[in-house]
């Protein structure tokens, strides 16, 4: 018997990179590849809820909370999680061609 899926949490910060996301494929690509895309990036949440673990710690993140964080890749596409208790967090949807330094950066200094 399977153990059943986590629960999940999609943050602000993920809802903008998948805005952000669709707004560009739409523009460059058409309407087939986002649905195409947006199916992938479920199908990897889903395997993330069974398999919470299956992540690894992205580079830019060691040392960061005690490494509690991991990202799992669906694409083109990272997508950065945490699991506390049974729920998945997840932080960040972002293209693997893009600088998730840099993109961190930017939302630090938006909180402060």
């Amino acid at each position: 018997m399977q153990a059943p899926l986590l629960k999940y949490r999609v943050l602000p910060t993920a809802r903008i990179g998948i805005d952000e996301l669709r707004s560009y494929i739409v523009r460059a690509l058409g309407w087939e590849t986002w649905r195409q895309t947006s199916v992938q990036l479920q199908d990897t949440i889903a395997q993330i809820r069974q398999v919470p673990e299956s992540g690894h710690l992205p580079a830019e993140l060691e040392g960061f909370v005690g490494d509690t964080f991991r990202q799992v890749l669906a694409g083109k596409n990272r997508i950065i999680y945490q699991v506390r208790d049974d729920t998945v967090f997840i932080h960040l949807v972002i293209d693997t061609r893009r600088d998730l330094q840099a993109l961190l950066q930017r939302i630090v200094l938006r909180l402060m």
